[in-house]
């Protein structure tokens, strides 16, 4: 039987980061504009295949982190770019009425979703202002307000701001978790509508 080979490069570039912890792969592609609800059917079905998936807000700092660390000003770069795009995430906030407490969704709509009860609400601000930093750990799963800015200082060469619901609502309200560079700014924006369509990050676990 005869056996045929054939080498094909890669049509697609990416950033390989190594943390020392893990290894995994920054895709130079973003997905294709979506609402949240699409993007967690795409996780789903690309995760089922093996192929780069998208992320919720804590990983998306924990690759920023990574990323400011490894000093590449290209990577630096394109993670400015894509910030400038307003990403999704897998991440949804669900702001509840007075005397319940708000739920943090992480990998929403997934089968590998789980949720973080605690108030999110509360004043928007630069955070090292902000009157509950509890909402960061729950939205970043961390509280270090100077990493944060220095993180987001060295992607975009301004502070990080929060954007949220102000107070409680008069009815259960859900919205988006996004990152988004501006001039001025990079927005942790925990008030997106889920109905805009974005494009997303993509990343692939090596090991």
């Amino acid at each position: 039987m005869e056996v045929k080979t054939k080498y094909v490069a890669p049509n697609i570039g990416y950033f390989e980061i190594d943390n020392g912890k893990s290894v995994y792969r920054l895709m130079e592609k973003m997905t294709n504009p979506m609402n949240q609800d699409k993007l967690a059917e795409f996780s789903e079905i690309e995760k089922e295949k093996g192929n780069p998936v998208p992320m919720n807000s804590i990983q998306h700092i924990e690759l920023f982190d990574d990323a400011v660390k490894s000093g590449n000003p290209n990577l630096l770069n394109f993670l400015q770019k894509g910030l400038q795009r307003l990403p999704n995430t897998l991440t949804r906030v669900v702001y509840n009425l007075a005397g319940k407490e708000d739920e943090t969704i992480h990998n929403y709509g997934t089968s590998y979703s789980y949720s973080i009860i605690g108030d999110i609400v509360g004043r928007d601000g630069w955070i090292k202002n902000i009157n509950n930093v509890n909402a960061l750990e729950l939205l970043l799963k961390t509280k270090d307000i100077e990493r944060l800015n220095e993180i987001s200082k060295s992607i975009n060469k301004t502070p990080m701001y929060l954007w949220r619901l102000n107070s409680k609502p008069l009815k259960r309200q859900e919205h988006v978790v996004r990152f988004v560079a501006s001039s001025g700014r990079v927005n942790l924006n925990a008030n997106g509508s889920f109905f805009s369509e974005n494009p997303a990050f993509l990343v692939e676990r090596v090991k």
